[in-house]
Parts: C-alpha cells; sequence; structure tokens
C-alpha cells in the first residue's frame, strides 16, 4: 500500500481531494479508514525524515555555496568600484593637457571652445534656475559659480529605527553639496517641491544598506548629527545614486587638494629653470611629499560614521592615532597635513558634547545601566583633560542612583527594619561608588568625594529623622535604629572613608530633642503618679508576675527579691517601680545614644527627673512614703551612679551634688563638692 501511495503522490496530475474521495469509496467502515489514515501518516514521517538526512548530508554543501554567493557579491562590488574609479580617472585626463602650453592651437579651435563653453553655462543656468523654479523657498543655486547638478531622483525616507516609511523626498545633488525636498500635496503654479535642508558634501558619508524585510534598495546618509535612511525605486536606481556620492566626493577632494597645491605654488617662488632638462613628465609632476595612507587621508569621514555608531572608544584611538601620525617628520609637510588636524579638532569638540550629553543626568539617563556605563565616557573625557567636569557629572548620576534605591525601599513592618534597609542600601551604593570613583579619578578627586558622600548623608539622615524622631517613637526604638545606622557606618570604615562624624553631627539635635522630650513626659507623668499614688505594696498576683517583674528590674540592674512579701506582693509602690524603670532607662540608653559633646544634655536631665521625684517626696510625712524615699537614694541612685561611671569612666558630678543635698549614702566623691556647687545645682 505505501508503494502504490508513493507512486500517486510522486505523479504530476495528483489531486487530493479526487484521491481522498477514492480512498472513501473503496474503503469499508471506519476501521480501514483509520489504517489508510494510519498508513499516510507513517508514509509522511518516513518523508520528513528522509528530507531531514538529505539536508543533513548536504549541509556542507549550502554553506559552501552561500559562502561562495557572499564572496563573488563582495567581488563584484569591488570591481564595479574599481571601474566607477577608472571612469573617474579617465575622465578626469581627458581634461588635462599632458604637454603644456607648447602645442599650437589654431584661432578657430579655440574660438569654437568658447562658444561651447558659453553654451554649457548658459545650460548649467538654466537648469540650476529651473530647478530653482520648482523648489518653494529654494536657496541660491547660483551663488556658486562651478555648482553643476549630478544627480536627481525621487526617494522614501524610512524611520532609521522602526524601518518604517516616513515621507516622500525628491532629492538633488550637486557637486558641492545635496539639497533635499519634499512633496507639495496642494500646489499652484510651477512649485512642485519644498525646500527641506541642504547638506554640504564635505559633512557627508554614505553607507550602503543591505536588503532587510521591507527596506529594500535602501541606502544611509549621515550627516552629523543626523542619520536618515532612503529607498530607492530600483536596484539600478540605487546603483546610480551611489555611483553619483562617490563621484561627487571625489570631486570635491580633487578640487581641495588642486586648490592646496595651488596656493602652495603661489606662496613658493618660482624656479628659474629646471634643475635637469632630461626629467621626464612623470619626474617633473612627482610631488615632493610622502603621500598619506589611505586611513589617514579619509579619517575624518570615518570619524563621523565612529561617532553616529557611537564607537566613543574607538573615535578617540582612532583620533590619537591621526594626530600622532601627522606629527611625524615625513608627513609635516604634507599640504593637507594642517586641514586634517583642524578637522579632527573639530570632531573632538562633537565628541566632547556627546560625551558630555551621556553623562548629563538630565539628558534622558537611565540607571538601568549601572555605574558601568559611564567608565568609558569618564575615562574619554580624562583624557581630554576634562577630569573636574567628568567627575562632576559622575557625582550628579550617583546622586540619581542614590536616590532611585533608597526611593525602592518600602516602608513595611516596624520602623526599625525600615531604617536598618535603608541604611544598608545606602552604604552598599556608597561603597560600589567608591569603587567605582577610584578607579575612574585621580587620588586628588577623592575630596570631592568626600564632599558629595558627606552631602548624602545628610540628605539621608534629614529622611530619616522625619520618620525616626516622632514622639510616639518610643526612646529604646530610637535607640535601636540609631545603633543600626552606626553599625553599618562603621562597616563602611573597611572602605577608607569614615564618616561617623557627619552621622553623629546630623544626630545631635534631634536626639538631643528628644531627651528632653522623654524627661518632660516623665516629670510631668511622674507629678500625677505621686499624687494619685496610695503608698501602699503592688500586687503581682501569681508567682509568675513576680518572676517576670524580678527578671525585667534585674535587667535594669536592682535586685529586688528582699523586696517581695507574700509570694506576690512587692514592698513597694507603684510610682516608685515606675520611676525606677524610667530613670534607669533614659541613663541606660542615653549613654549609648549621645555623643561626648552631648553628654552635659544627659546629665542635665537625669538631674532634672531625680530632682523632681525627690522634691515630690519631701511633702509626703507617711512612713511608707518615707520607705520608698529612702529605696530611692540608697538603692536607685548609688545603682546610677556607679552604672555612669563604668560607662563613661568618670562620675556623674550633677547626680553627686544631688546625693548629697538629700543625704544618700553613696560614697561616690558627694564629700568633694562643695556647698557653693550645691546652692548653685540646688537653685537649678
Amino acid at each position: 500500500m505505501a508503494e502504490l501511495n508513493i507512486e500517486k503522490f510522486s505523479s504530476n496530475d495528483f489531486n487530493v481531494d479526487r484521491y481522498v474521495r477514492e480512498l472513501a469509496r473503496s474503503c469499508v467502515g471506519g476501521e480501514e479508514l483509520q489504517q489508510q489514515k494510519d498508513n499516510i501518516k507513517t508514509l509522511a514521517e518516513d518523508t520528513a525524515r528522509a528530507l531531514k538526512k538529505n539536508v543533513y548530508k548536504n549541509y556542507m554543501q549550502f554553506i559552501e555555496t552561500a559562502s561562495e554567493i557572499s564572496h563573488l557579491e563582495a567581488e563584484m562590488y569591488k570591481l564595479s568600484h574599481l571601474l566607477s574609479e577608472q571612469r573617474t580617472v579617465l575622465t578626469t585626463l581627458s581634461h588635462i593637457s599632458i604637454l603644456g602650453n607648447d602645442n599650437t592651437i589654431s584661432q578657430e579651435c579655440l574660438e569654437n571652445h568658447d562658444v561651447e563653453a558659453e553654451e554649457a553655462e548658459e545650460q548649467r543656468k538654466d537648469k540650476l534656475n529651473l530647478i530653482s523654479e520648482k523648489v518653494e523657498n529654494c536657496i541660491d543655486l547660483l551663488d556658486s559659480p562651478d555648482r553643476i547638478l549630478l544627480h536627481e531622483g525621487d526617494l522614501l525616507e524610512i524611520d532609521a529605527e522602526e524601518n518604517s516609511a516616513l515621507q516622500r523626498m525628491h532629492a538633488y545633488l550637486f557637486n558641492d553639496c545635496l539639497m533635499l525636498t519634499t512633496w507639495i500635496s496642494n500646489r499652484r503654479g510651477p512649485m512642485r517641491y519644498k525646500f527641506q535642508i541642504c547638506y554640504p558634501i564635505s559633512t557627508l558619508a554614505v553607507v550602503n544598506v543591505r536588503d532587510l524585510g521591507n527596506v529594500k534598495q535602501a541606502f544611509k546618509l549621515l550627516a552629523f548629527p543626523d542619520t536618515r535612511v532612503f529607498q530607492c525605486n530600483s536596484i539600478s536606481g540605487k546603483k546610480d545614486w551611489l555611483e553619483k556620492f562617490d563621484l561627487a566626493k571625489k570631486t570635491f577632494i580633487e578640487k581641495e587638494n588642486l586648490k592646496q597645491k595651488k596656493k602652495e605654488s603661489q606662496e613658493k617662488p618660482k624656479q628659474e629653470s629646471l634643475d635637469s632638462p632630461s626629467q621626464s613628465i612623470e619626474e617633473i609632476m612627482s610631488p615632493q611629499y610622502t603621500p598619506l595612507p589611505d586611513w589617514l587621508a579619509d579619517v575624518t569621514e570615518e570619524l563621523d560614521v565612529l561617532i553616529v555608531e557611537r564607537h566613543f572608544q574607538r573615535t578617540y584611538d582612532l583620533m590619537s592615532a591621526a594626530q600622532k601620525e601627522l606629527t611625524k617628520e615625513e608627513y609635516k609637510r604634507h599640504p593637507l597635513n594642517s586641514d586634517i588636524l583642524k578637522k579632527i579638532e573639530q570632531k573632538q569638540k562633537v565628541l566632547i558634547e556627546i560625551l558630555l550629553k551621556e553623562l548629563d543626568v538630565t539628558h534622558n539617563w537611565s540607571p538601568r545601566g549601572g555605574l558601568q556605563s559611564t567608565r568609558h565616557p569618564v575615562l574619554i573625557l580624562n583624557k581630554f583633560n576634562m577630569t573636574s567636569q567628568a567627575c562632576e557629572l559622575f557625582l550628579a548620576i550617583c546622586s540619581h542612583t542614590v536616590r532611585v534605591h533608597i526611593k525602592g525601599v518600602q516602608l513595611e513592618g516596624s520602623i526599625n527594619t525600615y531604617v536598618s534597609q535603608v541604611g544598608e542600601v545606602f552604604f552598599c551604593s556608597l561603597s560600589d561608588i567608591l569603587t567605582e570613583f577610584t578607579a575612574l579619578f585621580p587620588k586628588n578627586k577623592i575630596s570631592a568625594f568626600i564632599v558629595w558622600a558627606s552631602a548624602q548623608l545628610r540628605l539621608l539622615m534629614s529622611q530619616i529623622i522625619k520618620q525616626v524622631f516622632t514622639p510616639q517613637c518610643a526612646l529604646e526604638s530610637i535607640l535601636e535604629s540609631v545603633q543600626t545606622l552606626r553599625d553599618q557606618c562603621l562597616l563602611f570604615c573597611e572602605f577608607g572613608l569614615d564618616l561617623r562624624f557627619q552621622l553623629n553631627s546630623s544626630l545631635r539635635t534631634p536626639v538631643i530633642k528628644a531627651l528632653r522630650e522623654y524627661k518632660n513626659k516623665i516629670v510631668d507623668s511622674m507629678k500625677a503618679k505621686v499624687i494619685d499614688d496610695k503608698w501602699t505594696p503592688v500586687n503581682m498576683h501569681t508567682k509568675a508576675g513576680v518572676n517576670k517583674f524580678l527578671i525585667q528590674m534585674e535587667n535594669l540592674g536592682l535586685i529586688l527579691a528582699k523586696y517581695i512579701i507574700n509570694e506576690t506582693w512587692v514592698d513597694l509602690s507603684s510610682s516608685t517601680i515606675w520611676f525606677a524603670q524610667s530613670v534607669i532607662t533614659i541613663q541606660k540608653v542615653g549613654l549609648k545614644l549621645v555623643t561626648n559633646n552631648m553628654m552635659d544634655v544627659l546629665d542635665e536631665c537625669i538631674y532634672a527627673i531625680f530632682n523632681s521625684r525627690l522634691m515630690l517626696s519631701l511633702g509626703n510625712d507617711s512612713s511608707y512614703a518615707q520607705k520608698n524615699f529612702k529605696f530611692l537614694l540608697d538603692t536607685v541612685m548609688p545603682l546610677m551612679l556607679r552604672s555612669y561611671k563604668e560607662e563613661v569612666g568618670y562620675e556623674n558630678e550633677k547626680l553627686v551634688v544631688l546625693a548629697k543635698k538629700f543625704g544618700a549614702q553613696c560614697g561616690y566623691g558627694a564629700a568633694n563638692i562643695g556647698d557653693q556647687e550645691l546652692d548653685v545645682l540646688s537653685e537649678v
């Protein structure tokens, strides 16, 4: 059955519908139809496998054929280019007399030549005037006496990125410029086109565009800063445009060379006689300088292409190589030396402007590429001795990057978690920036980074202070956030930059404000609690509650096991317990929170809180109140004095004076405080 199917399928008159109808009539029942279907499916799979084997078998031959086609295409293009050059050379030679002025020309020939020249000039002017009449707002085409029309035609402009059609154009190619015009839809009179732009030939570079998708028979026009793509009507039309562009470019270069030679010949004194009358014509006409290499002669055009294609490093390398080559002794006297150097300087200015825009954060800069995307522009600007500008722009990009990274941190959960994440993001970004900065800039620019980093830290702290230092935030929570930032700043010191002073300077004002607000809250609450206190022991209800209370007080440094009575009672009043917890907490937290230049504020707060509490106890003569008063003087105050000295290394003189004033048994230098200081502090 398979052989029969192959024969039928391979025949030229095979018809699918007819074959299916015959198969349906010949088969009996669904099972036979299913079997025929399976046979056809098997045959299709066998055919596919055979085709795949043939493709694999001839795979290398396909590759070799494609390579040969590509090679032949390149050879044909080179051949076409050579033929075009030969035609240009022959045309040029046909207009040059190699016999000088020795040949005699008849008067009749001269007159005929003059008549032909006048007719050609009239035709040239008529043609240019006709173009001026067709183009609205056209430039003055007769301002150049040597301007001639080389080619004109309709073109379709294509979007360089999306490959979509933009507009119909009509282009005029002259020997010194390219004029682009657009079609006038509702034209009246002889005007058919509207002038758009005119590009000088010296600034143009034409690049062939391979056929891709819908874009066929196209070429790219490079005229900095524009990059435009035009599509021709046919292959021959594209070929004509490329040839005419090539001819215009070569004619312009030859004209410039002739001008330069003429200028040099006028500057140099004319030789009265030739050194040797037997010299050949080639020896007489041979230049007295070494010809430039091809890459050096076309360096300005190559620079235009590289700049448009955004190969900035290659552009700089080519500039440096060309400038170095032109400074060699063999090329110093070349007539094009100064002209090429001037053009390279112009391209250098253009490159610098582009690089500055690349580093301009306001010029659509995106942080997706990271700081690595700024390396090449910065390094090239450094080589152009523009380190200061590059540093300023680089740090502006870094500021934008840090700001974007911090905005990405969401305020979720506790404030301490948010501060930890923000600090980690900030200091990690700062470390990456410092690493990149030291790799890009010399050591004498590190001061600029320090100033920038300090400013960024101040901005960060201004945001964090608004979130952390609020009236609702507890002092312990503030300490946790501040300690987290200090630890992260300490880790950043491993990179060789210490910002702890700037961090503590930013924290000074809000920390002082928080301590004083906490002091005022304690003093106000304490007055109400002392007044409302019933001066009875506190019931903890359960042994578990008692144990929890003892652990809490032990964490503060107070051992209160001897004050437990009847298993669940604490032989202290509620206001006394609350005050002991509050005053010890503010000292314990404050000593970790403040720096050396804020110790006087902490001492002031501790003194004010303790003094207010002791003054409130003086008006209460009950025995239980006096017992609590004695607990504060003999237990709490000595503990605070001892903890203070262990933490900072010296005594809290204000608290010692207060202890002496109220007769506390502290033994921490109270005898060294005179009565005069005591009176002053009492007044306070």
